[in-house]
């Protein structure tokens, strides 16, 4: 998918999100370092199909 495409269907989604995760608008900084400590970048609970798997 190019930008142009990626844009118009994801952008509302990817803006929202940077909107909920700016510190201190909904959660407070710590809280939010907090929680990326707890990711662990894995896929392996997401029902993906083998060729979209990153791990």
């Amino acid at each position: 998918m190019t930008t142009a495409e990626f844009i118009p269907v994801f952008g509302p989604y990817a803006h929202r999100l940077d909107e909920i995760l700016t510190p201190d608008r909904y959660f407070s900084e710590h809280a939010l370092r907090a929680a990326a400590a707890e990711v662990t970048d894995s896929d392996v609970e997401l029902p993906l199909r083998p060729e979209e798997h990153t791990v």
